[in-house]
């Protein structure tokens, strides 16, 4: 089972009614799941078998991220 994708701001949009499910048979809400933040995204993870069940794009504007990053080296 391939993780669902969504950018960030339709999961800002979803996040209260967002339900994922498992092919484990776990079921829940997204904020029920284990959560783990990376740099451009926010991953979610079955609580019971450790499945990643969500990937959330954080960045909105790739090429304002870029530039950051570019600006941001030594």
């Amino acid at each position: 089972m391939a993780a669902k994708q969504m950018n960030i701001k339709d999961y800002n949009k979803q996040e209260a009614t967002l339900r994922l499910s498992c092919t484990c048979g776990w079921e829940g809400k997204a904020k029920e799941a284990y959560g783990e933040l990376y740099e451009a995204v926010l991953d979610f993870e079955c609580p019971k078998c450790d499945t990643t069940l969500l990937i959330v794009d954080l960045i909105v504007d790739a090429q304002k991220y870029f530039d950051h990053k570019a600006s941001k080296k030594p």
